[in-house]
Formats: structure tokens, sequence, C-alpha cells
């Protein structure tokens, strides 16, 4: 009965959208009264959510994992953003986020809850991350002010930037202090029986978690500042990050509340909308020698009845007969929902060390990082595939290399995305591609141009049309020189 009532509670709070910021200050849904332990089930639910939901779908069709072949999906596939392509993914992000944690953190302070402070904090902080990494510019010191301010200001991208390392910062010093009540088992990112169990087990790892995106946020300014960005990257990991893969949030949904790409695949968008990319085919298989596929593709990839892998060619107008879904890694009830695991913080520090000249320190990373992927996505270490792509050395090892095994550790996840901007060429034309190599779709709309960000929803443009900046998917985020 209590995991019914928490599902109930959790399909409230995540799957109410709203529709502008005038809705979001007269819904009845916002819990303004409930206490921070009901509230705070229903942050972490839509948190996970708004991560791994529309914006990773459509940001995977960017990375070609999958291939948008109708709707929305075969509009994002050919480049022809329309303007409600990222409507759900602000909607939750602002309503279900940004404005609950608010509250977490009002009736947290109040109390001396700081346990519960820290980790709305740092949920702030990954989300306004995320949201830039999308649209750059976005409301954030007026967006919440909603009895004053109907028609918010946007901030400045680089100085939010700053605010996120200053949040996670921030609550990871909350975190550190003496807190009246803990969570439990209503955080689902680091679930805990009881408190005391929670401040053991679950908040040195929520202040890992803080780490590692410090960590992410700072590697992002790659091209700003290579040096800095390595420095400031190993910094936060040397001050105490994961350690394993058991460190990593793990959120599992369950039976009765299924995550993100579960339902998509089960629909008629997944059924009919996107496929299984022939590029991701084509990356994975006879990746260690003909006929020895990469160990993750049963994985990532649901096999045909006659077990074979098929894919459906990029820019394609419908799936051919045979095409095939995502495998049993995500695309089921129970899949783990990726917030950032330790096998890309391994990547990260493998990257930084990389730029720093530190290589025998990055090629131990990338080592390591290869044999966590394998280990988290097929429960066992590949002797074969680590023998070719996890045994660099400090004379052997390149970025292309760490990006290359990263994208395959990314699958659906939209970090992938922001890896690839980053790593084009600074200064080149929106047609050069960073790595991996893609090729754009055959019918794409933009003369071969790669996008570089999302466009603003459409309901934000209507209600909040002063403040919205005009922008096109060819304009590129502050770090994307």
């Amino acid at each position: 009965m209590k995991n019914k009532i928490l599902s109930f509670i959790l399909l409230l709070f995540v799957l109410f959208s709203c529709e502008s910021f005038d809705e979001i200050n007269t819904n009845p849904n916002q819990a303004t009264d409930a206490s921070i332990q009901v509230i705070f089930p229903a942050v972490t639910a839509s948190f996970a959510y708004g991560l791994n939901g529309e914006s990773a779908q459509f940001t995977s069709i960017l990375m070609q994992y999958l291939t948008g072949v109708l709707g929305d999906q075969q509009q994002v596939n050919n480049y022809a953003f329309i303007a409600d392509m990222s409507d759900a993914t602000w909607n939750r992000f602002y309503t279900n986020c940004l404005l609950n944690i608010n509250i977490v953190k009002e009736k947290s302070t109040e109390i001396g809850a700081t346990d519960y402070l820290g980790a709305a904090k740092i949920m702030e902080a990954i989300v306004i991350g995320y949201s830039i990494d999308l649209w750059n510019d976005i409301p954030y010191s007026e967006a919440l002010q909603l009895d004053e301010i109907r028609q918010p200001s946007f901030d400045d991208a680089a100085a939010l930037y700053q605010r996120v390392q200053q949040l996670l910062d921030e609550g990871i010093a909350d975190l550190n202090a003496t807190s009246t009540t803990s969570p439990s088992t209503n955080d689902l990112i680091y679930r805990a029986s009881n408190e005391n169990q929670w401040r053991s087990n679950s908040k040195p790892k929520w202040i890992m978690l803080a780490r590692a995106m410090k960590a992410r946020y700072h590697n992002h300014l790659s091209k700003i500042d290579p040096q800095g960005s390595a420095t400031a990257s190993l910094a936060a990991i040397d001050a105490g990050s994961f350690n394993s893969n058991s460190d990593q949030p793990n959120v599992l949904f369950g039976s009765d509340f299924a995550g993100p790409w579960f339902p998509f695949f089960q629909t008629t968008f997944g059924e009919n909308n996107v496929a299984i990319s022939q590029r991701v085919i084509d990356l994975l298989k006879d990746r260690i020698s003909t006929g020895v596929d990469d160990p993750r593709l049963p994985f990532f990839v649901s096999a045909t009845t006659g077990g074979l892998y098929i894919g459906t060619p990029n820019g394609s107008a419908s799936k051919p007969q045979g095409s095939v879904l995502p495998g049993p890694y995500l695309n089921r009830r129970e899949s783990p929902t990726p917030i950032l695991n330790y096998s890309e913080l391994k990547f990260i520090e493998a990257e930084a060390a990389l730029r720093l000249g530190q290589s025998g320190r990055a090629a131990t990373a990338h080592n390591d990082a290869v044999a966590a992927s394998l280990q988290r996505i097929t429960g066992a270490v590949n002797p074969a595939y680590s023998a070719l792509y996890g045994n660099e050395t400090a004379a052997s090892l390149t970025l292309e290399k760490i990006l290359m095994e990263k994208h395959i550790d990314l699958f659906l996840q939209a970090e992938a995305w922001t890896d690839w901007r980053r790593s084009t060429p600074e200064g080149a034309n929106n047609m050069v591609s960073g790595f991996p190599v893609l090729i754009p779709s055959p019918s794409n709309s933009t003369q071969g141009a790669f996008p570089r960000r999302f466009i603003y929803p459409n309901r934000e443009v209507v209600n909040n049309s002063s403040n919205v900046p005009s922008v096109t998917n060819q304009d590129r985020i502050f770090w994307d020189r």
C-alpha cells in the first residue's frame, strides 16, 4: 500500500505539466502546504525524468543513436526544429523541478533540515546546467518570483554556469552541516531504509555526486579555457567523488512506476516514430573481431526473431521490416535512469588529465572507465574488449579514443551531444562534425549544417515574447566556440 501511495504521488507531480508561467502561478497541484518529506520524492522523480525524457530522446536522434522516421522525431532528424519540441522538458524543469525545489529549500531552511536543503541545491544546479547546455540563456533570477514577475528576464548563460558551481558548493556545505531531519525511502536518487542509514550511506554519495557534477561542468568549458577547466575538473575529482559503480546514482522506479524510456518505447511514438540508427549497429557489430560484437550490443539493441541486429538508415521515412528497438538495458520498467555514472567521471578524468599532459593518469582513468562501462551494462568485464579498447598506455591514448569509448558508454544520454559539440574544432563552421564523425541526414533542411542548440519552446515565446532571445538551432551555446 505504501508503494502504491508513493507511486500516486509521483505520478501526480511528474505527469503534471504547465503551459505558461501564468498557469504555474495558479496551479492547484503545487503542494506549497505539503511537508518536505512529501514534496521531496516528487522532486527527485521529476528531476530524473527531466534529464532522461523528451530532451534525451531528441538529442539521441541528433547523435544518431536513434533515427526519427515520423512526426516531431523526423523533424529533429532532418534538423527542422519546431517550437514545441522542447515544451515538455522546459515545463517539467520549471514546474515540477525548480518550483518544488524552491519550496523544499524554503521549508528546510525554516526547520534546519540541511540534508534536504543540500540535496535540493545539488538538483537545482544540475537542472540549471542541463538547461543551459540545451538553450543557453534561460530565466532564473526572476523565474520563480511568480507573484511579482509574470514575464521573467533571461539570465546570461556564462554567469549562470558560475551559479551552478556555487550551488554545488553550497549543497556540499549544507550536507556537511547537522540536520534536524533527513530523507530516507523518499529519496529516489540514493534510497535508504531509514534516516540513520541515509546519513551513513546516502549523504556521502550525494556529496560525491556534487563533486562529479562540478567536474562535468568544469570540463564543459574545455573550448573556453582548456587548461583551467581541466585543472578544476581534476580538483573536484580529487576532493572525493565516485570510487566505483556502486557510488553512482541508480534511480530505479520499479514495476509500479516505470522509468522514462520504457513508456516512450511502448507507445505509438516509440514504436512508430523512432528506430535504432544503423550507425549504432555498424559501430558495435564486429567491434572486437569479425563475428565478435561489442558485448554491450545485445543490451543496447533488441535482436530480431532471427537473432539479427537491423537498424534504420539515418533519414529513412519508414522503418524497414524487422527494425529493432533498444534492448533491455534501458527498455524495461526497472531500467536504471542515469544521472552521472562512474564511467563518465573516469572519462572526464582521462580527458582533463590528457589536456594537462598527465598522460599516465589519463590512460589509467580511461581504462578504468571502459571496465566500469562494461561492468555496469553487461554485468561483467570482457577481457577481449578491454584488451583492445581498455588497455591504453601513456603513449597510445588520444582524445579521439576517449571520446569514442565515452560516446558508446553514453548511449541515449544527452551528455553525448554536449561532448560532440565540445569536440568540434574551435572556429569551425556548423558543417564540420565533432567526434564521433557524423554525416547529416540526406533529407536535412540546413544544407548539411549541424544543429548546435535547442530553440525556445513555443509557449515561452508566446507568453514571454519581450524577453525570449531570437535564435535558431544554428546558434551556439556560450561554451561552444
